[in-house]
């Protein structure tokens, strides 16, 4: 895993630099519930994505994945989203 992470800097620190952004946004427009969920929607399609394009360049690629990262992408948007209701 560690070779896997000193291979892929850019690619990890882009995903954490977005998500972290995004993050921050949220918390900045508070009080707005329709910016938020847009940023909620926004960090999940980027999240599913950023995992699909990895793993196809890595080759790594497969339906289950796909399947994860469709998943934890509506998990995490879906907790999200309730926060703001």
């Amino acid at each position: 895993m560690s070779q896997e992470l000193i291979k892929s800097k850019l690619s990890y620190f882009s995903l954490v630099l977005f998500l972290g952004l995004s993050i921050v946004l949220f918390l900045a427009v508070w009080p707005d519930v329709f910016y938020q969920r847009y940023l909620i929607l926004l960090m999940s399609v980027f999240y599913f994505f950023w995992g699909v394009i990895f793993h196809l360049k890595t080759h790594q690629f497969s339906q289950r994945i796909v399947l994860e990262y469709l998943g934890i992408s509506v998990l995490a948007g879906l907790m999200l989203f309730l926060i703001t209701i």
